[in-house]
């Protein structure tokens, strides 16, 4: 049993002779003029690469204030002489109080008229049009609304 220990040192011994013998040729192989370049063609690479990352930054940064002073502009355009004089903050509070009022009137009149269109005179004439009633009408999925969407192309025309 000896003898076999003896002999699996001899052999790891050998191995860490191998390799001490072999990173010896490697450090003689070793060539600091050749490092030096591949490190400078690394860090010319990386500089490259951050210019590069810069100027397309540049560019989207560029084209979102190009988008903000044509939203901005749209913005002016809609409120007319009520945007004169004011500052993009008083701009942005001001249309989007016009929305909001613009929103609310046409949900009142949307309001409107499905009541009238669903009581009397209203829902007879939609009956009478459609086959169906208002709150049927309302209550239809995406599918059945397609499908009576091409229903009543093909019976009305466009």
């Amino acid at each position: 049993m000896s003898t076999n220990w003896g002999s699996a040192m001899k052999g790891v011994y050998f191995l860490i002779l191998i390799s001490v013998l072999s990173s010896v040729d490697a450090v003689g192989d070793w060539d600091p003029e050749f490092e030096a370049q591949e490190q400078a063609k690394y860090e010319a690479q990386q500089r490259a690469e951050a210019q590069k990352k810069q100027e397309t930054q540049k560019q989207l940064d560029a084209a979102q204030a190009q988008f903000n002073q044509e939203i901005m502009a749209s913005k002016r355009e809609t409120l007319g002489a009520a945007a004169n004089g004011k500052s993009d903050a008083e701009v942005n509070r001001l249309y989007d109080a016009k929305i909001k009022a613009t929103t609310e009137e046409a949900n009142q009149a949307a309001q409107t008229a499905r009541e009238q269109l669903s009581t009397g005179q209203g829902a007879a004439a939609v009956k009478q049009v459609t086959g169906k009633s208002m709150a049927e009408l309302e209550n239809m999925s995406d599918e059945e609304a397609d499908a009576f969407a091409k229903e009543m192309e093909e019976k009305y025309g466009n």
